[in-house]
């Protein structure tokens, strides 16, 4: 029995097309996307941040977002972030790309003599939290905020995402059918991109029959399956499973392939996603979990069957 698990997470918190494009210019973000080899862009309105209370021990954010009636609350407190606020706040500057100069949708951070401390979106404030970077304190549900309909999904092996979209034809597609060009291109808040890398791991029953290299191979972990199959393989089956609606070729005979794991003659392929994210298409959902508990399944059994669950 042969089964390999690929863990799907983020190489970076999920970020609007405007902020990708600003992006571009930062060594420390590139160097975070360089192991993305999928991705997905999604649209969800833009959350937007208002400031309920501040001073140098804590941040009190209100967010909210167009046609989602509850509210998220979140405090970013010294109490619980000694490291980060070391000394306390000194300055909170504020990043607004809408027209609404009482709201803003990211903040940065700074302590003592204008140090920073951090930058960063709703996105990025829960991805960090989920992963114990920072700690937040919340009140309300922060799942309207973190699901994500989806509209393609791509990958990456061969290049860098930010020469991927260099010119993504998709992309422009998207803008114009969803009516979602503002005045300014560069200015696209209600589209999100999701960069994620894979992990993988592979379970065999160990035979009498296998050489003691075979064994040792999978002892330390080398099995032996090319880690581009692995994405490209990743990619068709998010597509068979989602059916985006800007993915031109579905994939309908998957799981075969000629550049994926068909060839691999495995028992069991598994995907999930190992964030506390939703990624919604139709009426369906596909759910990660930060703890993997309760995400959902796409799997293939036997070169054959293929199941969400």
């Amino acid at each position: 029995m042969k089964q390999i698990n690929n863990i799907l997470r983020l190489s970076y918190s999920p970020m609007t097309i405007f902020e990708f494009e600003k992006f571009r210019d930062d060594i420390d973000i590139g160097n975070y996307l360089e192991n993305c080899t999928i991705y997905i862009i999604a649209k969800r309105k833009l959350p937007i941040m208002q400031l309920i209370e501040g001073d140098s021990s804590k941040v009190h954010l209100k967010i909210s977002m167009q046609g989602i009636s509850n509210e998220l609350e979140i405090i970013i407190s010294q109490t619980y972030n000694e490291k980060l606020f070391k000394g306390g706040l000194t300055y909170m500057r504020t990043g607004n790309n809408t027209k609404d100069e009482a709201s803003f949708h990211s903040i940065t951070l700074y302590r003592g003599d204008k140090e920073f401390i951090l930058a960063a979106n709703i996105d990025r404030l829960l991805h960090l939290h989920s992963q114990g970077l920072i700690t937040l304190l919340t009140k309300g549900d922060p799942e309207p905020i973190l699901t994500y309909d989806v509209l393609y999904v791509g990958q990456c092996t061969e290049q860098h995402i930010f020469k991927r979209f260099k010119s993504h034809h998709a992309l422009q597609e998207i803008l114009i059918n969803e009516n979602i060009i503002p005045e300014n291109y560069q200015m696209v808040n209600d589209l999100v991109l999701l960069p994620f890398n894979i992990s993988s791991d592979l379970v065999s029953r160990i035979d009498s029959d296998m050489s003691f290299e075979d064994v040792n191979d999978l002892l330390v972990g080398n099995h032996g399956i090319n880690e581009n199959a692995i994405s490209l393989d990743c990619e068709k089956s998010l597509i068979k499973a989602i059916n985006p609606k800007y993915n031109k070729t579905k994939f309908l005979n998957y799981p075969k392939s000629k550049d994926g794991l068909y060839k691999y003659n495995l028992n069991a392929v598994v995907y999930q996603i190992q964030e506390d994210i939703v990624l919604r298409y139709g009426e369906k959902c596909i759910y990660g979990d930060r703890s993997l508990k309760d995400a959902s399944k796409i799997a293939v059994f036997e070169n054959e069957e293929f199941l969400i669950y």
